[in-house]
């Protein structure tokens, strides 16, 4: 799939004052199973079900070795997987996928790579080529976001050669990847085309010709990655079978790496396995495929809004006015598997055979059956749909296109068999699974099987009246049939003598005897040859299906899609979330922080927020605990949010198109980099320095606290003037109230501070009430919110005392240097005066007549008042 009442500054009085008051039943089984069933009804999911669900995922896509090779994420030095920080952890990477990327480099003045990152796991390809920096940053956040498993190079740019510089980041920045190189005749684009032509699917490989056209080193890179598959695992695809596509890189927001983890985008800081991060709030997927997409998109949201952002507005607007519709939605997706690997195992052409090969064969068949069988549910939930998106989903998801196909598998498949996730149900669909009188020999083995469970279950029956004991027949995949018997049933002296196997548990024990043995090897014998009976007709039909990939994947991603978008509806209609306005304010009106708001309910004071070409730079200053960081993490948040195509949490909200997300927020040294606070502070700064442009966004707490006030104060200083004129949105959050005053002044520059207030409590002790609520101007630091806080926290009232006394003279002597000038009050006019000019901007556009009047009045008092306190300065 390819898609995916303004507000108006004052000038005084709390800056929420910036905005206008206006604004199917299951398939049955088989009836000739009907004597199975009570084994099946025996087994204990709770025990074993986790197990099955491993076996079942088994290898991702393919077992992908050689003699001496296996394609896995290698281990960190210290042995382990993955350490604590590493970004696969920071990114919330959950699945294991064997990911092939083959990069390569321009020799020229201009840095242009070529990628090309072959998901062997779910069938998906993606190139790009990306003309960056002589630090490479896109090139290796785009790396990094992608995890791949192993980075292929040309051998000019790795050892024994001088490895470049390139080769050297991506091995320092990438460290749980492997790198590897590939003969340099691999890298053709001549054989890159030809991959494409014979390995897109139907009607990709036009778009995909123009979109790689004078895209040298991307193609080169496809041609090497599938030739190292080919070469080093010995895997090939189906023709017609992979999803192919061209990404540009200038179409997706990219949010730094250290940004992702502060702002606990994927996962949350304190433990990676909680759900208070963005992502766990915001995934209600039903699908692993539609929780992948979603994850893809949080990494990399769009910044294309007519393709994508609008036309998921438009289709979560739908499903939430039409309660009943997204209510089938969400029931018809309950019933879907992870179909993307399913189709990724049945394309892929593997030199593997044997009885695993055969029964992996049968049990993708009835998975792609159970998938088919579901579709129509989806195509009937769509049914009133009017969005664009949503149409075309439907659309894709007719019955002329899955009809079809499942008629061709239910020519060769028997119609009520379906995929089961019991080890015993699996066990016996897969067995029944091909029709009857396709094959004599097939159907002897199957008779055979058929008594030999029935003779089990004599047999056990047999063994319950000779014990005088309730013995219940389980079934696992590991011991196959085996019993559990109460031990309040059994003398413990003829255990031994009767049963093998055995293994006490608190109330019961789990046994064998010999004969079980035998009649389970024999009934595995009975298996295998169903097993490899059934694979030799279930070849054929595979054939065919491959055939029909294409629209399957289509189908599929459109599946995962509508499940991201049904994910941001259950979070919209439960949480109280507005459709935001894509425009070139960012103006959000009583916006809550997305995470704490679903912690902390109605306790959540919400938040304004507004920045335009005349207010890009918001200076943020408040006592500590008053909110500060949470609230400079809130726009960032949302802004992801937004161009995801999720609604937010706010009244009204209006966003612009961001292109770069960058934050400088975590205060933790780095011992592995032999940096201190300051020094990881001061790094992280240098790269948001040199990529922050005019459409970015950048967050930044505390800034040079890790240093000496002096020093801190003039580096904070410095890095505030120089982002300023780079026009980026900035949240600054500071303690520094000098520097707040410093910058008042300056054009693009609004200040900030979170409210709190004192009241005297017994004995005259000042307490501290936090209010969390952003208002213009700097915070007011006669009281010294600091000694007020150190002296709740019981630090003793003679230090507290000289700490009063050293501050209040602090502040005489800067009272009295404060300038005092007619210029001074100029400088205050004329701001004013700018403010003014942007409210009637904003109050200009279309509204509510009375309410635009009431408006219109209420500025110009505010107007007034705060010219009036100007000149009695």
């Amino acid at each position: 799939m390819s898609f995916s009442s303004g507000a108006s500054p004052q000038t005084t009085g709390t800056y929420s004052s910036y905005f206008s008051s206006s604004v199917p039943p299951e398939s049955p089984s088989l009836q000739s199973q009907r004597s199975y069933s009570q084994a099946s009804q025996a087994y204990d999911e709770d025990e074993f079900g986790d197990e099955f669900e491993d076996e079942l995922e088994g290898p991702p896509s393919v077992t992908l070795t050689t003699a001496s090779t296996t394609i896995s994420r290698p281990s960190t030095p210290s042995g382990r997987r993955s350490r604590r920080g590493t970004t696969p952890s920071i990114l919330g990477q959950s699945e294991s996928n064997d990911i092939i990327c083959a990069v390569s480099e321009s020799r020229g003045v201009t840095h242009t790579v070529g990628i090309a990152i072959v998901n062997m796991s779910l069938g998906e390809v993606t190139l790009s080529q990306i003309c960056d920096s002589q630090s490479y940053v896109r090139t290796i956040h785009k790396l990094q976001l992608a995890s791949p498993s192993r980075i292929v190079f040309t051998p000019s740019a790795c050892p024994p050669n001088r490895p470049s510089t390139f080769y050297s980041l991506v091995e320092q920045l990438i460290p749980e990847a492997e790198i590897a190189c590939h003969e340099r005749s691999a890298w053709s684009e001549s054989s890159g085309i030809e991959y494409m032509e014979g390995l897109a699917l139907d009607g990709d490989i036009g778009p995909l010709k123009v979109a790689t056209q004078g895209k040298y080193y991307a193609v080169c890179c496809f041609s090497a990655a599938m030739k190292y598959i080919d070469h080093q695992f010995n895997v090939t695809f189906s023709p017609q079978s992979l999803r192919i596509g061209y990404q540009p890189s200038e179409d997706t927001m990219m949010i730094a790496i250290p940004a992702i983890q502060s702002l606990e985008v994927m996962c949350n800081l304190k433990s990676a396995k909680s759900k208070e991060c963005l992502f766990g709030l915001l995934n209600h997927t039903l699908t692993p495929m539609g929780a992948r997409v979603l994850r893809n998109n949080m990494l990399q949201p769009s910044t294309n809004f007519d393709g994508y952002i609008r036309v998921r507005y438009d289709a979560l607007g739908e499903m939430v006015a039409h309660e009943e519709m997204f209510r089938e939605i969400r029931k018809a997706l309950k019933l879907f598997h992870d179909a993307e690997r399913t189709f990724t195992k049945l394309i892929t052409i593997r030199p593997a055979t044997g009885i695993t090969a055969a029964e992996e064969q049968i049990t993708h068949i009835l998975m792609v059956k159970s998938f088919l069988e579901s579709v129509p549910d989806i195509y009937r939930a769509l049914y009133p749909a009017k969005s664009d998106l949503l149409v075309k989903i439907r659309t894709i998801c007719c019955p002329e296109t899955t009809v079809p196909i499942l008629r061709m598998i239910k020519e060769v498949i028997e119609a009520d068999v379906t995929y089961m996730k019991s080890p015993l149900d699996l066990r016996n669909q897969r067995t029944f699974a091909v029709k009857s009188g396709l094959s004599g020999l097939l159907d002897i083995a199957r008779q055979t099987y058929k008594e030999l469970t029935d003779y089990i279950h004599q047999y056990t029956n047999g063994v319950s009246e000779e014990h005088q004991a309730a013995v219940t027949i389980k079934f696992d995949n590991r011991r196959m049939y085996w019993f559990r018997i109460p031990t309040a049933d059994l003398d413990p002296e003829s255990v031994s003598q009767h049963f093998i196997n055995v293994i006490w548990k608190k109330n019961h024990i789990e046994c064998q005897t010999m004969d079980l043995v035998k009649l389970n090897r024999r009934l595995s014998d009975t298996s295998n040859e169903v097993m490899l009976r059934s694979d030799q007709i279930i070849l054929e039909l595979v054939k065919d299906l491959r055939k029909e990939v294409s629209p399957l994947f289509r189908v599929c991603e459109s599946i995962a899609l509508l499940d991201m978008i049904a994910s941001f509806g259950q979070v919209t209609t439960t949480r109280d979330y507005v459709r935001p306005l894509i425009e070139d304010t960012l103006a959000l009106k009583a916006a809550r922080h997305p995470i704490l708001d679903k912690k902390m309910a109605s306790e959540y004071v919400p938040n304004d927020y507004y920045g335009t070409e005349h207010h890009r730079f918001h200076c943020v200053t408040g006592c500590n605990m008053s909110g500060k960081s949470t609230y400079i993490r809130s726009v960032a948040l949302l802004q992801i949010m937004a161009q995801i195509g999720c609604f937010v949490p706010a009244e009204f909200a209006t966003f612009p198109i961001i292109h770069n997300i960058l934050a400088r927020i975590s205060t933790q040294d780095s011992i592995e980099a032999n940096l201190s606070s300051f020094g990881v502070e001061m790094r992280e700064m240098a790269f948001i320095l040199k990529n922050v442009d005019s459409q970015s966004l950048a967050i930044i707490d505390e800034l040079g606290r890790g240093t000496g006030n002096r020093d801190g104060m003039a580096i904070a200083m410095a890095i505030s003037e120089a982002l300023i004129d780079t026009g980026a949105y900035v949240w600054f959050a500071t303690h520094f109230i000098e520097l707040a005053r410093a910058l008042e002044n300056r054009p693009g520059v609004l200040n900030l501070h979170l409210a709190s207030n004192t009241t005297i409590g017994e004995g005259g002790i000042p307490h501290l009430n936090m209010l969390y609520k952003a208002t213009a101007g700097t915070v007011d630091d006669e009281h010294h919110y600091g000694i007020v806080l150190a002296r709740a926290m019981g630090m003793p009232n003679s230090f507290i005392e000289v700490a009063e006394k050293v501050a209040n003279d602090l502040r005489s002597r800067r009272e009295s240097n404060r300038q005092n000038s007619e210029s001074y009050k100029e400088i205050h006019r004329q701001k004013l005066m700018l403010n003014l000019y942007e409210a009637l901007k904003q109050a200009a556009r279309p509204s509510n007549p009375e309410t635009r009047l009431g408006y219109l009045r209420c500025l110009r008092e505010e107007y007034h008042e705060r010219l009036r306190e100007i000149e009695e300065m």
